[in-house]
This record gives structure tokens, sequence and C-alpha cells, in this order.
């Protein structure tokens, strides 16, 4: 009874929009030279759960349908995929952890239904596995515990995801046999006082303003967002686990008391999602793709395996 009392407590308490962002400066993106680029769905794995687990106070979203997904980015200079999933040998990876850690592993990201793991999804979609790059929206098991199936390819994160890897293998987030994975082979992005629409740095990948990399700390430290820019009028903006579902972004709301647990900084987290609803209301055009949020990313990407590009002009919302 007690329990309940509390969490029906925190949720009331909860139950209102984060502080909105200081006021920024808005800097439009350069895009009038872009290359031609395709990007497509790679879907990992699937769940389904209440929609208040989502966020805070009191969610319209009655149902949350989740996804473990990836973006594939085929860009003339190589292909690219965003984030891998989880290992084949998760289960096996997490057996020597304490009971309560174990259990927390297995029924969060461990629950997922596999769909298919990140080899297969990058051949379904006609890309060579062995010939890719992965950039890491941040460390988490169903984010990079795919590298285990995916040996020796380049890995690029921040320098700050990297450190953390380093600093926390063994933890709850980053376990010991996906951080020996990435080891020696992750470049740390390059950022620069180059500022990005909200954001005061970034990193551009191919160095032509198609797919640009800012940070998002709070939810680990070396956390990013990545845009994808198809044309001007077509655009992704992949935000990791900053969110679970695109209605915390319209309303301004922080996690649910339980998934707000994954954040290694709350407050630097709920900073930065107040930060991406001064963004929407400035960039309304602007696609946010939460990872986690399957109907996001039906709204942008229609279904897995679809793919988009420099010819779909037409908004993704559209599609």
């Amino acid at each position: 009874m007690l329990l309940l009392l509390a969490v029906a407590t925190t949720t009331l308490v909860r139950n209102r929009p984060i502080a909105a962002a200081p006021r920024h400066a808005f800097v439009a993106p350069q895009l009038g030279h872009l290359p031609a680029l395709r990007v497509c769905w790679a879907e990992y794995a699937r769940n389904e759960t209440a929609g208040q687990a989502a966020t805070a106070g009191f969610t319209r979203t009655s149902k949350w349908n989740i996804t473990v997904s990836g973006l594939l980015i085929r860009h003339p200079a190589g292909d690219l995929v965003l984030d891998v999933g989880n290992s084949s040998h998760f289960r096996d990876e997490v057996e020597g952890y304490p009971f309560w850690s174990r259990l927390w592993l297995e029924q969060l990201p461990g629950s997922n239904r596999t769909v298919q793991l990140a080899p297969d999804a990058v051949r379904a979609l006609g890309a060579d596995p062995a010939r890719l790059r992965v950039l890491i929206s941040h460390a988490h098991v169903d984010h990079a515990g795919g590298l285990v199936d995916l040996p020796h390819i380049p890995v690029l994160m921040a320098q700050e995801e990297k450190d953390f890897i380093e600093q926390q293998s063994g933890s709850i987030p980053v376990v010991p046999a996906q951080a020996a994975a990435m080891s020696g082979r992750i470049t740390a992005l390059t950022f620069t006082a180059h500022p990005y629409e909200t954001f005061d740095e970034s990193a551009d990948v191919f160095g032509d303003g198609s797919v640009v990399v800012v940070k998002l700390a709070g939810h680990t430290p070396g956390s990013i967002g990545t845009f994808v820019n198809l044309s001007p009028e077509l655009r992704l903006f992949h935000i990791g686990d900053t969110v679970n579902i695109d209605e915390a972004i319209d309303r301004s709301l922080t996690k649910s008391v339980v998934m707000a647990s994954t954040d290694v900084d709350r407050a630097t987290a709920d900073r930065v999602v107040a930060r991406l609803s001064q963004l929407h209301a400035q960039d309304p055009k602007l696609q946010m793709l939460p990872a986690h949020d399957r109907h996001a990313w039906q709204q942008a990407l229609r279904e897995p395996n679809h793919c988009l590009s420099n010819g779909d002009l037409a908004s993704p919302a559209g599609l």
C-alpha cells in the first residue's frame, strides 16, 4: 500500500512540464549541396507496454510500442549504421551478474523480442556487414551490444561515451563482454565549435552536411543525437534515449520513475529534453526520432526495411 501511494504521489508531483530551456540562438543548417543519400529502417527487436511507463505524469499514449532499431545510412563514401541492437549472446554475457542487476537487465532490455540480429538486418537492406562503420548513440546493451556480432568493423562515438565504457565496464550500463567487443576499434567523434540549430558544437561525419552529430549528455555522459539530412524538406533527428516517446518532446515531459533510473544524470537529461522541446518549436518540420518509439519510426520511415532517399521530397509524416 505504501509503495502504491509513493508511486501515485510521485506521478502527481512530476505531472508537469520540465522548466523551459533558456533562449538560444537558432543557426539554420546549410543544406544546398547534399550528396545522394539513402536511409533505411533496420529493426532488431520489438516489445510493448503501457504508455504510462514512458513518461512522468499522466501520459496521453495508451500503449508504448517499443522498437529496438537502427538506421542504415547509405552514403557515396560508404555505409554507416546508427545503433546495432543487442548481442546474440546477451543472456550468457549477463549470467555472472549479481541477481538484482541481472534481473534488471533481463526484464528491461533483455525482454525485447528479437526480430533479427544486426548483421542479418544490414544484409536484408543490401549492405555488406563487413564494409560498414557503426555510429553508436550510447553504450547501453540494446544500442551497442550488437557489436559483438559485428566484429572488427570501425565504431564511432563521443569521447565521453568511450570514457564511460572504460570506467563502467561491469556495471548495469556496460556489459564487460560488450565492452571487450568494442575495444581497440573505437574512434572518437571530432566535435568543433560549429553551431548547428540550437547546439553550440557539432561533428559532421562525412563533411558534407548530410549526417551531423550533436551532444545530448544526460542519459549517458556521451549520448548523442544525429541529424540525417536527405534534403531541406526531408530531415530526421535520431535522439537516442533522451526521451522514450515523441509525446515527451511535444509536452516537455521527463521520464517515468522507472525509466528515469536509466539516466546517469537526471538533471542534465531533463535540461536536454527542454532543449529538444525548444528545438521542436523552432524547427517543426524536423522529424525527431526517439530510439524506442515505434510510432515515431513508422511516421518517419513507414515500416522496417523501408528506405528514404533524396528523391522523397514529401514530408516523412506524409509517406
